[in-house]
């Protein structure tokens, strides 16, 4: 009996909150929707927020205030319902969906990624790439006419001057993927986010590096790419042994594939970390300091991976049956890196990779083909080309590119 009188009076409380405040509810829709349009996209970028008080007297204020109606209204039929559980549950559960669903929107995507992109710090630049091919992705692909897509890891970021491509691939558009890390395993993973088109030619840029000392399951990778459409795919190149160790992040992958909210969490909790702009700007780390700690990672003994070998032959297969063809270029280091050891794996993958390419996937151009004759002097570390080597490495691109 204490219950249900508890319960009676929390009833009785709401009707009455209802009834003496319920004129708040559309009169804050109303002024919700000052910050819609200028004010809002001024939040993404981080920049001032400037409010006009004019936007009251509008249809946009109008639709707000009876939106924020609509709440008292559907709270007291809740009052009213008999058996309110199985209601809240549902509503719950349509919450979620419709928070889900806008969230896939085009507008959404966009205002989510350029909200994201400025509260990154300096040197999360595989955060900043994510931001880039997404916006990319949610803006869809307009040029009809068969495109050149730049795929691979940052190997082929600095050693491609997108721009310069563009202007000698003319009037085929140039589409750039290439980003941090950019293995073939995770190219597999990111295939929903490849606008691959029939006629296309997808350009890799693959050295030994993308196929030894890699992370056996690089789930923080993977996140912000799943998909149903790729996760069979991925999984189906990982060792038993690797996914019975990795099986909690096995099951955030399988949950990031599902749910949009959990795939882009980590740029979700940025802008809500920062919500009212830009963080606190950190020092990038100096390039010498870098590029000394990759010369040192390249340097170990070298893993050759089966994950990464099986990935780009599903990569490839999958390009096929979308008559997307390959255009292969064999990767180098600077001469200060180079060893027996990288010398003998690099001839392993050379083999292994122009073998499979020429029986059907595209073109394979090695090293001895390519003539770039590159020296110390073209070279911005230990593997990454500078100004000068990229202009060699893209007329070379071109000229694969043009030719009948």
């Amino acid at each position: 009996m204490r219950e249900t009188g508890t319960h009676s009076n929390v009833q009785q409380a709401e009707r009455a909150f209802l009834r003496k405040a319920g004129w708040l509810f559309p009169v804050a829709g109303a002024l919700a929707t000052l910050a819609i349009g200028g004010p809002f996209w001024a939040w993404v970028a981080g920049q001032a927020i400037t409010v006009s008080w004019a936007d009251l007297f509008s249809l946009r204020a109008l639709a707000g205030a009876l939106a924020g109606a609509a709440i008292p209204v559907v709270w007291w039929l809740g009052l009213r319902l008999k058996r309110p559980g199985r209601w809240v549950a549902l509503l719950a559960l349509g919450l979620v969906a419709a928070a889900e669903t806008t969230l896939r929107t085009p507008l959404v995507q966009t205002a989510l990624w350029l909200a994201a992109r400025p509260r990154l710090d300096p040197g999360q630049h595989f955060m900043r790439e994510v931001c880039y091919v997404r916006l990319e992705e949610a803006a869809g692909r307009e040029a009809t006419a068969p495109a050149v897509l730049l795929v691979g890891s940052s190997q082929m970021l600095h050693g491609v001057d997108d721009r310069l491509l563009r202007e000698l691939a003319a009037p085929r558009p140039v589409v750039r993927r290439a980003m941090f890390g950019l293995t073939p395993l995770k190219a597999l993973a990111m295939r929903t986010y490849l606008p691959f088109r029939p006629g296309d030619v997808c350009v890799l840029y693959l050295s030994e590096l993308d196929f030894t000392n890699q992370d056996e399951f690089p789930f923080a990778w993977f996140r912000p790419y799943a998909s149903w459409r790729t996760w069979p795919d991925v999984v189906g190149c990982l060792p038993m042994g690797v996914r019975i160790r990795q099986w909690r992040h096995l099951a955030d992958y399988a949950l990031a594939a599902t749910a949009e909210g959990w795939r882009a969490r980590d740029f979700l909790a940025k802008i809500a970390f920062r919500f009212t702009g830009r963080g606190p700007v950190a020092a990038e780390p100096a390039a010498q300091t870098e590029a000394a700690a990759l010369a040192e990672r390249a340097r170990g003994v070298l893993r050759f991976s089966e994950s990464e070998w099986k990935a780009f032959r599903r990569f490839a297969a999958q390009a096929a049956e979308r008559q997307v063809a390959l255009l292969v270029f064999e990767g180098d280091v600077a001469p200060g890196l180079q060893s027996p050891e990288r010398a003998k794996a690099k001839e392993d993958v050379r083999k292994q990779v122009a073998e499979f390419v020429r029986s059907g996937h595209g073109r394979y151009v090695p090293l001895a083909e390519q003539g770039l004759a590159l020296s110390a002097g073209d070279w911005l570390d230990l593997t990454h080309l500078n100004a000068r080597g990229r202009e060699k490495l893209t007329r070379r691109i071109a000229q694969e590119l043009v030719q009948p």
